[in-house]
């Protein structure tokens, strides 16, 4: 079952992210996306969430601002399936462009991304903090229209 999140779903949001990442977004970083009216997605199997999106939205873009899941469920889909509705929901809205950033060492999204026809744009040197200093990210940016 794929679903809005609010912020009710943020400690089921933290069990997941905590389990992926190495530096995890925060409980205030989902509030923050809550207050600041970002959208965003789970999947649920069996009443249990597998991995959610969130992005945000303008006239003309989609951001995609973070996109997990549980590493039992990786590797089957559910990823592919919260980025396509994701994207579907922004068409709809005639939103003409997506963009989001990925860890320059994260090569399993990297595929997944390019396997939907993202397209590498550029990159921002030490965007993401790591144990042992920052990583690059790649943008990635895909046309809606």
């Amino acid at each position: 079952m794929l679903r809005a999140i609010t912020k009710n779903d943020i400690p089921q949001l933290l069990v997941i992210e905590n389990s992926v990442h190495v530096i995890p977004w925060t409980q205030e970083s989902f509030r923050t996306c809550f207050s600041a009216g970002y959208l965003g997605w789970c999947i649920e199997l069996e009443n249990q969430m597998l991995g959610f999106i969130i992005v945000s939205q303008s006239i003309d873009e989609c951001h995609v601002l973070n996109l997990c899941v549980s590493r039992k469920y990786q590797h089957q889909g559910w990823g592919h399936k919260l980025l396509e509705y994701a994207l579907d929901h922004a068409r709809k809205r005639r939103i003409r462009i997506a963009y989001l950033e990925v860890r320059r060492s994260n090569v399993k999204a990297i595929s997944l991304y390019q396997k939907m026809q993202f397209n590498l744009v550029g990159e921002r040197k030490g965007y993401y903090p790591t144990v042992a200093g920052q990583e690059d990210a790649l943008i990635f940016a895909m046309s809606l229209l």
